[in-house]
């Protein structure tokens, strides 16, 4: 091989090699940023699910502080209660101690709460027949979460609420 040819080989595998590793650096860009992205919408469904304050101290989602309300507690005394009476609604005591928003809403995230929702119905004779098949299946998350009242005959009847709610 001429030493031309060599030089002319060596200067195209230095433009393929800059080009793979420009695309690397590309993609590796482009999933950080989708890390950040999915980072902030965590905390934003955190804080808007479980009530909470949030104090931003720089642009790092990692270090968002988060601060109970008065309707944070609110809400996790009714999850409380509700699993009072049936736990698999699996209320997380430590996590809350530990005031661990990110786990504590993974853990309510991945409860199966119209399944609870209709062994609650079924569970008491609040409701007439077929009447229970008409509450959307979503009334006990928003019961636990915003103090909701599509169930409000079957929460009366199990102590969960007052007549007078």
């Amino acid at each position: 091989m001429k030493g031309s040819t060599k030089k002319k080989l060596i200067v195209i595998l230095l433009v393929i090699a800059g080009a793979i590793l420009g695309i690397h650096l590309h993609n590796e860009k482009k999933n950080a940023d989708q890390e950040v992205k999915m980072a902030w919408g965590r905390i934003d469904s955190t804080v808007s699910d479980f009530w909470l304050d949030v104090k931003y101290t720089n642009t790092d989602p990692n270090d968002a502080e988060f601060f109970p309300t008065e309707d944070t507690y609110r809400m996790l005394e009714r999850w409380k209660a509700v699993t009072e009476l049936y736990p698999e609604a699996g209320y997380p005591e430590e996590a809350v101690e530990r005031e661990d928003w990110f786990e504590v809403n993974r853990i309510f995230s991945e409860i199966a709460f119209h399944e609870i929702q209709q062994k609650m119905i079924e569970d008491t004779d609040a409701l007439s027949e077929g009447e229970g098949e008409r509450i959307d299946i979503r009334s006990l998350e928003s019961y636990i979460i915003s103090r909701s009242f599509m169930l409000g005959p079957v929460l009366v009847e199990l102590g969960l609420e007052e007549e007078d709610h």
